[in-house]
């Protein structure tokens, strides 16, 4: 079933807008400056401007992966990621997911408050401003049983991000660790002929 629903989303989630309406799929979402993460949001009396699920906005461009719209009946406008987008209400569209739960771990909303959601070992995330296992909380958006995409965070520990391997890093450890050994010995080599002459 796990398998069906990543084969749909990944499916569902190229998208092109063509409209010029859209609403906001995911339960929240910030405005950003530029298309990326990484840029300032858009502030409103000094705080983030936060789009909540079914807020209509006006699309502007498209760029990358990110959509750069307009807030209808205001000089608002700024960049949201395109898989919080959706220009056709009978379709829905979801992220490509990139990492999924370790084990059930219960999901806080944006402010790091507990939600009443618990998620089951398995769940398909979008970590969707990156992955830093030296953080408490990593921030998430997940398809809920009910269809509806919800933006919250998850204990870190809890998270294992697609491509990273235990096996893998234990192998480059000790490879990188006897390659270490190997130069030490050649060193040591080197000065002991080095004396002996």
């Amino acid at each position: 079933m796990n398998l069906l629903l990543s084969i749909i989303m990944s499916i569902l989630s190229v998208t092109s807008f063509s409209n010029n309406n859209a609403k906001i799929t995911a339960s929240s979402c910030y405005l950003y400056s530029e298309a990326s993460f990484s840029s300032e949001f858009i502030l409103q009396d000094n705080n983030p401007y936060l789009l909540k699920f079914n807020d209509e906005v006006e699309i502007v461009m498209e760029e990358n992966d990110f959509v750069q719209v307009q807030i209808p009946n205001t000089e608002i406008s700024g960049y949201v990621y395109k898989y919080y987008l959706n220009t056709n209400q009978s379709q829905t569209v979801y992220p490509v997911f990139n990492a999924e739960l370790r084990n059930d771990s219960l999901l806080y909303d944006d402010l790091i408050k507990k939600t009443d959601i618990t998620l089951k070992k398995g769940q398909r995330l979008f970590l969707y401003q990156g992955y830093d296992e030296t953080k408490e909380y990593t921030a998430v958006q997940v398809v809920l049983e009910n269809g509806t995409v919800f933006n919250g965070n998850i204990l870190t520990k809890d998270i294992k991000p697609d491509g990273i391997s235990s096996l893998l890093i234990l192998g480059i450890t000790i490879i990188a660790a006897c390659v270490t050994i190997i130069l030490s010995l050649i060193f040591i080599k080197k000065i002991k002929n080095k004396k002996n002459k």
